[in-house]
């Protein structure tokens, strides 16, 4: 005989016997039950999930005010508590802030705590104009691991910003005019200060301008320099440095005759005021006939001279005699003709001297 199975939901109580009626009875409690028990396991499963999720990361915003006037800055958080072992894509510096312009940003070091990982992204923000803002809710990319190219998103809450005008109450009905420039009074300390100070640099302009033409016209400023050297004291030092080298013993006849020429041309320009150092062996003697009487004088200096020339340019040995007698010219020539300086005649012999009418002799005398 089968068995009489009722539907579960047929709660008709036609004409049965009593068995049936128990049957049914139970057996609709059974498939409550059932159906009970199903939606609680996936209450739970789902509750469990949702509970693993929130505990593998979380992610608050928060602000420092809610309310503010036009142009004033607020600082915009983003917290980010996460496990230690999930990677996460972090905040970048072009956050999208919707009406909220980023002004600075700071990025804090992250602190790891009983196995998580706190990060904290600052953000300073503005708004230019009035009326209620939103912050919009800013997504958060994490992966399971670091090999993972599957992630999930996680959102920072929304946060609602009110701006209010720096004009309020009755300010706000009636606007005033704009004031007008104000006259800025003449400053009497700053433009005579003004005048000094042009005034001293003028004058500084002008020393500094007759500084230079002293120098110009003197060669110094304010302690004159030493007098040079007499011209026949150099040469003779020059030729004593020069006889006693030993450029002749190691054959350097043209580095020794080179020298011997420009010493004695040197001499010459200094003593004579000639362009020596210029000019030929025969222009020179030719110069040198308007300063030399001695005629035997001018035939030595002519002698020295050309065989310097000899040496340096047609590479002419002379002999060790020549290279003697051409040292003992030298000495010779310039002892001759230095400059020699006499004391000044006392103010008695002046007298004799103009009484008799005799001539004033020069205290500067070449020979």
């Amino acid at each position: 005989m089968k068995e009489y199975k009722p539907s579960p939901f047929n709660f008709s109580f036609g004409e049965t016997s009593e068995w049936r009626i128990v049957n049914s009875v139970s057996y609709k409690i059974k498939t409550m039950r059932k159906i009970i028990i199903t939606i609680l396991t996936t209450l739970l499963l789902m509750s469990a999930a949702l509970a693993d999720r929130q505990g593998l990361i979380e992610v608050k915003s928060q602000v420092d005010t809610s309310v503010i006037t036009i142009g004033d800055l607020i600082t915009y958080s983003i917290i980010i508590n996460r496990d230690k072992h999930l990677r996460v894509e972090k905040p970048g510096e072009g956050l999208n802030l919707g009406m909220f312009e980023i002004k600075r940003y700071n990025f804090h070091k992250p602190i790891e705590k009983n196995g998580r990982i706190i990060e904290r992204y600052d953000f300073t923000i503005s708004v230019y104009d009035t009326g209620k803002y939103e912050i919009p809710p800013f997504p958060v990319a994490y992966f399971a691991n670091d090999t993972t190219h599957k992630y999930n998103i996680i959102e920072a809450p929304a946060i609602k910003i009110y701006v209010k005008s720096v004009i309020s109450g009755d300010e706000a009905k009636v606007l005033k005019d704009i004031k007008p420039p104000i006259a800025i009074p003449f400053n009497w300390k700053f433009w005579l200060s003004m005048a000094a100070i042009l005034l001293l640099l003028l004058v500084a302009a002008y020393l500094g301008y007759r500084l230079w033409k002293k120098r110009q016209e003197k060669g110094y400023l304010f302690i004159p320099p030493p007098p040079p050297r007499p011209a026949h004291e150099v040469a003779l030092e020059a030729l004593q440095k020069l006889f006693t080298s030993d450029l002749l013993q190691r054959g350097g006849f043209k580095a020794f005759f080179s020298e011997f020429s420009d010493i004695m041309r040197n001499y010459l320009e200094g003593r004579y005021f000639v362009s020596a150092l210029e000019e030929t062996t025969l222009e020179i003697v030719g110069d040198m006939v308007l300063h030399l009487a001695d005629e035997a004088l001018l035939k030595k200096l002519q002698k020295m001279l050309s065989l310097a020339d000899l040496v340096k340019f047609a590479k002419y040995l002379p002999a060790e005699e020549e290279t003697e007698k051409i040292k003992t010219d030298a000495l010779d020539f310039i002892e001759q003709t230095k400059i020699v300086f006499t004391p000044e005649e006392k103010e008695e012999e002046k007298q004799l001297a103009e009484a008799d009418g005799s001539e004033k002799l020069s205290p500067l005398k070449g020979r």
